[in-house]
């Protein structure tokens, strides 16, 4: 399943008080089926398992089952375990095919009671959530059935999925990744943070758009082992950046810009990052029962060459999906750029909104709020006017137009002050900077 929805799944257990469990396939890919049909032979392994034909060759093996090494064994493992899945009674989302779940209505001794069962999938994990776990649930009945056709192992509540670190906390659900900080620091910062980079510091400094620029317009040879060494580090710090921490998801993303053109400035503010993730390690997205539907915001800082796009989606207090990128084309101006970005974050509210549906938590019927701080782009957004300041501006971008027209999202105004977006779109004061990671995080006040 795709990491948005591990965090949707988390923020509803949250605001529902659902169980979550993890349950793990033993040998998984060893578990799985070859398609009628399929012939697929190896070489034998090294040591006395050869046999030499008549004609002086070495035999070959047909495989019999799909096996780790193989190139198809994964598709085969999938293609084993979702149809179970599917008969067993659990839908398969169409917004995300990894995700499954099953609503039903279970006698028990005190009268009828509603039942759910999610299932997610990742590769072989299984993160259910449920709301119940007697004789007479559909999780029992599940993961009894689970046992008698798998191999599998009940790994309890579930603490960890993929690097990801889940906790119960008061009141909600937080998700960190502590342990995967600590093992950058010691890769990247072996001696230690250093003494300039204080606890409350940015991850980066104002004049990292500059840096970049100035990378990217070089014309000096590249080192080779800077190069190797610098992409190792933004992508690790990428990992990071698009599941648990949205607060570096735009210095980030500003690194993956000179990816194959990097310098020693460049390099340095990476291990910037890591520095500032070193001094709040125990920082997560904690989620907790909020009635709010969810929402998003979009933010657009326009550049004089390409400018940035940036949208955050929230639910059950926290953020769920972000986004920092560069756009495609040049905006002519500040109305073009944020118009850009809302398009871009239209694409996003469709996904989370009707995903949101499929689980069957949306308690109603609204579209889906996507706020902007700029007047121009929203009348844009309800009514073609000022035609001759955007005819320029390509279709595709006007899709958030379209789905207004279909009533599926509303673009209301917000303050550039309270955008929470304009945190993915430019460098920012330490003041301005803590106060939106602490809103978008959702981050107590007794942690900071």
């Amino acid at each position: 399943m795709r990491g948005t929805s591990l965090r949707m799944l988390t923020a509803i257990a949250g605001q529902h008080d659902m169980f979550m469990r993890r349950w793990d396939f033993v040998s998984a890919f060893l578990q799985g089926d070859l398609e009628k049909g399929e012939v697929v032979y190896c070489s034998p392994p090294p040591g006395p398992y050869g046999k030499i034909g008549a004609d002086g060759r070495q035999r070959i093996w047909r495989v019999n089952k799909p096996v780790y090494g193989m190139a198809q064994a994964g598709r085969r493992w999938q293609r084993t375990l979702f149809p179970w899945l599917e008969k067993w009674g659990l839908k398969a989302c169409p917004s995300d095919p990894c995700v499954f779940i099953r609503n039903e209505t279970v006698p028990t001794p005190t009268g009828p009671r509603e039942d759910t069962l999610i299932v997610g999938c990742y590769v072989d994990d299984l993160f259910i959530l449920y709301n119940s776990s007697d004789e007479h649930s559909l999780y029992h009945r599940f993961t009894s059935d689970l046992q008698q056709r798998w191999s599998v192992e009940d790994e309890g509540e579930v603490s960890d999925l993929l690097n990801v670190e889940i906790h119960r906390v008061d009141g909600g659900v937080e998700l960190r990744q502590t342990s995967y900080i600590e093992k950058l620091v010691t890769e990247w910062l072996p001696e230690g943070v250093p003494g300039h980079i204080h606890i409350n510091s940015a991850p980066h400094t104002e004049s990292l758009p500059d840096i970049v620029l100035q990378a990217l317009s070089s014309v000096e040879p590249i080192d080779p082992e800077l190069l190797r060494k610098y992409q190792s580090l933004v992508g690790s710090l990428l990992y990071a950046a698009t599941n648990t921490r949205p607060d570096i998801a735009y210095v980030v993303g500003m690194l993956c810009r000179a990816m194959g053109k990097p310098t020693p400035e460049l390099f340095q503010a990476g291990l910037r990052v890591v520095a500032y993730l070193s001094h709040h390690r125990y920082v997560g997205l904690r989620y907790e029962c909020d009635q709010r539907p969810l929402s998003g915001m979009s933010d657009a800082d326009w550049a004089v060459k390409h400018s940035t796009s940036g949208f955050v989606f929230t639910m059950s207090k926290a953020a769920i999906s972000w986004g920092s990128k560069k756009q495609q084309s040049v905006a002519l101006s500040s109305c073009e750029a944020e118009i850009v970005a809302a398009s871009e974050a239209a694409k996003e509210a469709v996904y989370l909104d009707r995903l949101h549906d499929e689980l069957g938590f949306k308690s109603n019927s609204e579209p889906i709020q996507l706020a902007l701080d700029n007047k121009a782009a929203i009348d844009s957004s309800y009514n073609p006017e000022n035609h001759s300041r955007t005819k320029h501006i390509d279709r595709r971008h006007y899709f958030v137009r379209e789905l207004v027209e279909e009533g599926r999202i509303v673009v209301p105004f917000v303050s550039t002050i309270d955008n929470y977006a304009d945190f993915f779109t430019k460098p920012m004061k330490p003041v301005r900077f803590f106060h939106l990671r602490n809103l978008i995080m959702n981050i107590p006040s007794s942690e900071l």
